[in-house]
């Protein structure tokens, strides 16, 4: 159904400018010292993390599902976890066909807002 909706050429089109604000999310991340890219980006994939040097490596695991759950609670995004290597991971992942650089900076600035909210607390 995609490749009848769109063709193969939209498709391709589709999926470069989703690893484009993938890219974009994790340079984001890349420029705040907080955060740390945990496995290199995948396609539209961004793992990162609340780093353990803010918050202590013992902590660390625990106050990333915290802050996941407080961004997703929100209801305006929606990201998922995975475990790498005992390490929790919060994924960012570009898929929606609508989805547009607004959303990509709108979703980072909430991240930030309720880590720095939950970090608050912790210091």
């Amino acid at each position: 159904m995609v490749l009848r909706t769109h063709g193969a050429t939209g498709l391709r089109e589709m999926i470069r400018k989703h690893v484009k604000l993938a890219k974009e999310f994790q340079r984001l991340v890349a420029m705040d010292t907080r955060f740390e890219i945990v496995v290199p980006r995948y396609f539209s994939v961004v793992c990162f993390r609340v780093s353990p040097c803010v918050i202590g490596e013992g902590d660390a695991n625990e106050f990333n599902k915290k802050v996941l759950q407080s961004v997703n609670a929100t209801g305006r995004v929606y990201m998922t976890h995975s475990i790498v290597g005992g390490v929790y991971v919060i994924r960012f992942a570009v898929g929606a066909t609508l989805t547009e650089e607004r959303h990509v900076y709108e979703a980072w600035t909430l991240v930030c807002d309720h880590a720095t909210s939950m970090l608050c607390c912790v210091v």
